[in-house]
C-alpha cells in the first residue's frame, strides 16, 4: 500500500493508484464545498459512498468523530492533499 502525505503532488498521487474518476474528483469537490460553507455539518460516510475507499487511500479524504444531534458518526474531510490536488485541477483548467 502506498502512502500519500500532503506534500505530495497530482503525478505522485496518480503514480500508485488507478486514475481518479471524474465522479470521485465530484464527490471530493462537495466535500470541500460543504466544509467551506462552514455550517457545521460535515461530510458523512453516506454522502460519500463508493468514493471513500479510493479518496481514502489516496490521502485525500481523512475521517474523524463528530457529534452531531447527540449522535456520533465518523465524519469525511478533505485532508491538505486533498485540497493541493483539487488546486493543482483548477489551475491546469
Amino acid at each position: 500500500m502506498a502512502i500519500v502525505n500532503d506534500t505530495h503532488s497530482k503525478t505522485d498521487v496518480m503514480k500508485s493508484f488507478r486514475p481518479i474518476t471524474k465522479s470521485m474528483i465530484q464527490k471530493l469537490k462537495d466535500c470541500r464545498e460543504k466544509e467551506l460553507k462552514g455550517d457545521g455539518e460535515p461530510c458523512k460516510m453516506d454522502d460519500m459512498n463508493y468514493a471513500v475507499a479510493p479518496l481514502y487511500k489516496r490521502g485525500l479524504i481523512g475521517t474523524k468523530q463528530v457529534t452531531i444531534n447527540n449522535k456520533v458518526l465518523l465524519g469525511v474531510y478533505v485532508t491538505e492533499a486533498g485540497i493541493n490536488f483539487l488546486n493543482q485541477i483548477m489551475e491546469e483548467k
